[in-house]
């Protein structure tokens, strides 16, 4: 099958609506999402998919449902978030990732400092405070993060750079920068009555673009432009349409037109310095996942030995289990969607977001080797595969050594 490497460049901002409605307490505001979900693009892209494969074969045309059924083997197979200098071609050092769960802002202003959230192994004696509603003793033996610092935490950018992220992931200090995130603009929007040439109060309403464009101003530098872009890689289905995408396709609500820059594969490649032999693993979600059981990841259970414990697998590794020692997750991401073909919604699903970061150790007490965590780059845990959903970036961990050791 084909597959394709491109970004795509929304030149006049981005909505994509959440699932709240219109008349909620704001009345008449539409609500975004911070950043495009990977259904949005993926459903976009099989839009696109089908007028290009129209406009290829002489008088072929697309009934809804064979069009959906034509390009379900549409998948994406890479998405990440790129950040350029206006003008410049994109390189590795221009993608950006989620804001880990394990790392903490703290202070305010010009004195803000990094703190890294550590699992630590319980003390002997001690009762961890409930995680959940039922009994389950493998969650209550989860380790639990301490701070190494105190003092009151800060928000936190969405994005991370390229450095700060690889940095992080080797076990190295990360210098904290400024916030790196895109920002959102208001759209107003109102209906002119024609009798009366006045507005229509019923019709006003607001709606929440992102911008993925702007011109910023560092502090000590001169204002540069910079631009935001999704970075995708997209395997076609067995019938494939040369040169797709072929033009500007539309993207998030109103179908904003968005422009299509080829990419080099190598882009979405893991660093030659990243992988390196670890006795611990820490998972960060690069793209939001999707498991069966909301925060546990698909394939582990309770160990039936005498330590309440979650044992598992990893994608794309050996059959070697191995043992997850802690989960920090945020709050669940609830993702609403339309079914364009049926004219009804899609059932709600509940993902885990990007950002989360989980660490595990090998059952047998072995490390794990740079190959491992080279065959972890990228790779899609969970469901959702045809999505890019569960995509993980691999690093180093030291587990806290045995009380008393």
């Amino acid at each position: 099958m084909s597959q394709e490497c491109f970004a795509l460049l929304p030149r006049d901002g981005l909505s994509v609506k959440d699932g709240r409605g219109w008349y909620t307490s704001e009345v008449g505001r539409g609500h975004s999402h911070p950043w495009p979900l990977p259904t949005t693009v993926r459903g976009a892209l099989r839009a696109a998919w089908g007028q290009d494969l129209m406009a290829t074969q002489a008088g072929l045309r697309l009934s809804p449902q064979d069009w959906e059924r034509n390009s379900e083997g549409l998948k994406l197979k890479r998405f990440l978030a790129l950040r350029r200098p206006l003008g410049v071609d994109f390189e590795r050092k221009h993608r950006m990732w989620p804001f880990p769960a394990d790392a903490v802002l703290v202070g305010d202003g010009e004195h803000k400092r990094l703190d890294r959230l550590l699992p630590r192994r319980p003390e002997p004696g001690t009762n961890a405070a409930t995680l959940g509603p039922d009994d389950d003793a493998a969650r209550e033996a989860l380790w639990h993060p301490r701070r190494t610092s105190k003092g009151k935490p800060a928000t936190a950018p969405r994005f991370w750079s390229e450095a700060e992220m690889m940095a992080w992931l080797r076990g190295d200090s990360v210098t904290v920068s400024g916030t790196c995130s895109p920002e959102f603009r208001t759209d107003l929007h109102v209906a002119i009555n024609a009798q009366s040439q006045a507005a229509e109060p019923s019709m006003l309403h607001s709606r929440e673009v992102v911008e993925l464009l702007r011109l910023e101003r560092p502090r000590g530098h001169a204002p540069h432009a910079v631009e935001w872009a999704l970075g995708l890689a997209c395997e076609q289905p067995e019938k494939s349409v040369q040169g797709f995408p072929r033009g500007v396709l539309g993207l998030g609500g109103r179908r904003r037109l968005t422009d299509v820059e080829p990419l080099k594969a190598d882009l979405f490649e893991c660093p030659q310095d990243l992988a390196r032999a670890t006795q611990g693993l820490r998972l960060i979600l690069a793209t939001p996942a999707c498991f069966e059981r909301g925060w546990l990841p698909d394939g582990f259970e309770r160990d039936a030995g005498p330590t309440p414990r979650y044992v598992g697998t990893l994608p794309l590794l050996s059959t070697e289990p191995v043992v997850l020692r802690a989960a920090l997750v945020p709050r669940a991401q609830d993702v609403s969607a339309w079914d364009m073909v049926r004219r009804c919604p899609r059932q709600t699903r509940r993902w885990v977001p990007a950002g989360a970061v989980y660490f595990f150790e090998k059952r047998s007490g072995g490390d794990f080797t740079a190959d491992e965590l080279r065959a972890l780059w990228l790779a899609s845990w969970g469901g959702g595969h045809e999505e890019a959903l569960g995509q993980v970036l691999p690093g180093v961990w030291q587990p806290s050594p045995e009380p008393g050791a």
